[in-house]
């Protein structure tokens, strides 16, 4: 009897493209039968579509999406498995409102093993940067200082069109526009197919265009000097697609700062502001030519400005009464080159990037005359190049690989000392820093009805060089991904990885500098990497993910603060483990054509075990709702422990406005709307205690104009011919 019920149900796969036969990705689709709507959900980002579990008899499936015809396929299903192949959809020029909101994918797509997050539905922050996007994306948070954390760890490898990047995470994210990306995805337990480095995985996908020709132009305008113009442009025919972005944007964000520090016999207050500048601006090349039906050639070449900088004026109080001047700027060439070719079930790709940077930073103190009476600056220069080989194999059932990665750093500091009227040099030194790893992994994928179980070990031999002290780190790195089918949208899952973090080049310097009267700052060369161990149970389909998690991190880095010889100094070291674990619920809803809501609740525990065990239990609430052409988003970050003190709770309240008109889009975005956001952090150490708050310059808003423009071939229709210009919103 289970044998005959088995042979009554069916599964169905097809591709979605375009006229030209490009993938079309996140199309919408509906399933109906007879009358009666039983399911639906998006295609990947390839534009395939899996429906299983369907009862033997005549279905009807409707494909949807912006700048398209829909589509309407009957079938009659009367076998166990039906390939429909590749759908092909034919532009349109002339799209209803109400079916830009119908076919527009959600904000947030879950899909197995990744979060998929579409900025271009995220009207509150498509104005600023990836790094705006992510402050109000479930589970992530962006803290006061820029620096970003998921499910509470900041060992996030950021990789731009699946490739890793010379920038650090914050920096990376900071250069790259919210209306340049397509989507950003987030995989928190990678298998043993991706490198080890990275507890997280975020790549950021930037769009491309696969029309004959298409163009977007979008200027952005903005409270305190805010304001930026990006240009992506498209061709393709036949044999070759081409994608090509320009962008220079001037982003500011100005602060109110606080702080109050004491130590055993003094006591120091001060009070100021902050800006944070943000200059990114560059070009941007992607080509893919078909060599033949089954080699693809691709290439990418990117040259942009990367940069930013922190100035400010604060005065304290204490013994030593004083107002400090302070600048940190840094920025400098970044450029890349990629060439990759793709045939089957083989993967070859090689890149290499070299990123220049120039960092100053300075501080002068002066007394109540505006007389200078300490100060003290502090330069680096040099580049750091980035090589990397790849080889894979992957049949989907077994995959292979070798890859290579030479990191080299060579950095200039210089350390001055202000006298009379102007700064001299006290000190500099060089530092060379090398990195060099060869790693080897393979996986086997196995689908047993609707079981499916992926293995995976991966090998990787990393020697490492500051000046002369020599590290070498060889390990195995398995890992575990289980997952079972409910239903065409719904499974369960188990995941497990082991993973690496290997300490930032900064982090290194054998070097103590002085940064103001009271601060100093010096490198660790003898760091060893942090390793870890993670595993996640859930559920997911796409419009829920509610899983438990579970990290145990070795050899913890931490930044250490301390009050040495009347200065605070700052230092990291390797200090016990820890243990991170928690519950994530997600969700995404389409209630009707004009409403999408989303909300998570993540709710955590990180116990650290050093000289003392430290617990904390926090939890962060955020959530959007969009209704029509309105976007309010409100987030909640509950107070949490650090390993020195504590992080106070911090919320606040976006909102966003979007007027489509033709070919344009209007947006308007207001952040922290009701002025109540404040990022406020407390040090208790034994012989010192300090308490630093920062709020935002308030009103911030931004105003952002798109014009879209896609032309098509001709079109064939009844009595007509004609060449059209479409809305691509």
């Amino acid at each position: 009897m289970l044998f005959f019920i088995f042979l009554k149900t069916s599964t169905i796969i097809l591709s979605v493209v375009d006229e030209n036969g490009n993938p079309i990705p996140y199309c919408a689709y509906t399933i109906y039968r007879d009358t009666l709507k039983i399911g639906g959900g998006y295609c990947d980002e390839n534009g395939n579509i899996k429906i299983e579990n369907l009862d033997f008899g005549s279905y009807k499936i409707s494909i949807e999406y912006i700048g398209y015809e829909s589509k309407e396929i009957e079938i009659n299903l009367n076998r166990s498995f039906v390939n429909l192949g590749k759908i092909s959809l034919n532009p349109k020029g002339i799209i209803l409102r109400e079916q830009q909101v119908i076919s527009s994918p959600p904000q947030i797509i879950y899909e197995q093993g990744k979060r998929v997050i579409r900025p271009s539905q995220n009207i509150a922050n498509l104005g600023g940067t990836a790094l705006d996007v992510l402050r109000n994306t479930p589970g992530v948070n962006v803290d006061n200082n820029d620096n970003v954390e998921i499910r509470g760890s900041s060992n996030i490898t950021v990789l731009i069109n699946g490739r890793p990047t010379s920038l650090d995470v914050s920096e990376a994210l900071k250069q790259i526009p919210a209306s340049q990306i397509d989507r950003i995805e987030i995989i928190t337990n990678p298998s043993a197919k991706f490198e080890a480095e990275g507890n997280i995985i975020m790549n950021v996908v930037l769009r491309k265009t696969s029309d004959n020709l298409n163009f977007s132009l979008n200027s952005v305008f903005g409270t305190y000097n805010n304001y930026g113009v990006n240009l992506l442009s498209g061709f393709s025919r036949e044999k070759i697609r081409l994608s090509f972005s320009l962008n220079y944007n001037k982003l500011n964000f100005p602060f109110k700062l606080y702080s109050k520090r004491e130590t055993s016999n003094e006591e120091y207050t001060s009070n100021g502001y902050m800006t944070r500048e943000i200059n990114p601006y560059g070009i941007r090349l992607n080509l893919d030519y078909n060599l033949t039906s089954k080699d693809v050639l691709s290439f990418e070449g990117n040259l942009s400005h990367w940069g930013f900088s922190h100035l400010g004026n604060a005065t304290t109080y204490g013994s030593k009464n004083y107002s400090t001047d302070f600048v940190f700027d840094i920025g400098g060439i970044n450029s890349s080159l990629y060439l990759g070719w793709n045939r089957n079930f083989i993967n070859s790709g090689i890149s290499y990037s070299v990123r220049t940077k120039n960092e100053e930073s300075y501080n002068l103190d002066k007394d109540s005359s505006d007389n200078v009476i300490d100060g003290n600056k502090r330069t680096e220069n040099g580049p750091i190049h980035h090589f990397r080989f790849n080889l894979d194999y992957d049949n989907k059932n077994l995959a292979f690989g070798y890859l290579g990665i030479l990191i080299n750093r060579k950095d200039t500091v210089e350390n001055y000392k202000y006298y009379q009227s102007d700064f001299s040099l006290t000190s500099g030194y060089k530092v060379d820093f090398y990195r060099f790893t060869n790693a080897g992994y393979i996986t086997y994928n196995k689908n047993i009805k609707d079981l499916n179980l992926q293995l995976g070990i991966r090998f990787e031999n990393t020697f490492r060089e500051v000046d002369t002290i020599k590290r070498t780190f060889s390990d195995f790195f398995p890992s575990l991904n289980f997952s079972y089918r409910l239903s065409n949208t719904n499974q369960v899952y188990l995941n497990y990885s082991r993973r690496i973090n290997h300490p930032k080049p900064w982090l290194l310097e054998p070097y103590e500098v002085q940064l103001d009267q009271i601060t100093k700052q010096r490198g660790n060369p003898y760091l060893t990497p942090e390793y870890i161990n993670s595993f996640e149970i859930g559920f997911q389909n796409l419009y829920l993910n509610a899983d438990l998690y579970y990290r145990k991190t070795d050899n913890n880095i931490e930044q250490i603060t301390i009050f040495e010889n009347n200065y605070f100094v700052n230092y990291s070291e390797n200090v016990g483990f820890s243990e991170f674990f928690g519950s994530e619920i997600s969700i995404n809803l389409r209630r009707s054509k004009f409403i999408e809501f989303n909300t998570s609740l993540n709710l955590y525990q990180l116990n650290v075990y050093s000289f003392t065990k430290r617990s904390s239990l926090s939890y962060d609430i955020k959530s959007s709702i969009n209704l029509l052409f309105l976007q309010i988003i409100g987030v909640y970050n509950s107070p949490r422990k650090t390993s020195q003190g504590e992080i106070y709770e911090n919320y606040y309240v976006d909102v966003g406005l979007r007027f489509p008109y033709k070919s344009f889009l209007f947006i308007f975005s207001f952040q922290d709307i009701f002025k109540i956001s404040k990022f406020t952090s407390v040090i208790n150490s034994s012989n010192f205690y300090q308490y630093q708050q920062m709020s935002k310059f308030w009103p911030s808003f931004n105003f952002l104009l798109i014009y879209n423009f896609q032309n098509f071939r001709k079109i064939s229709k009844p009595k007509q011919n004609v060449e059209e210009d479409m809305e691509g919103f």
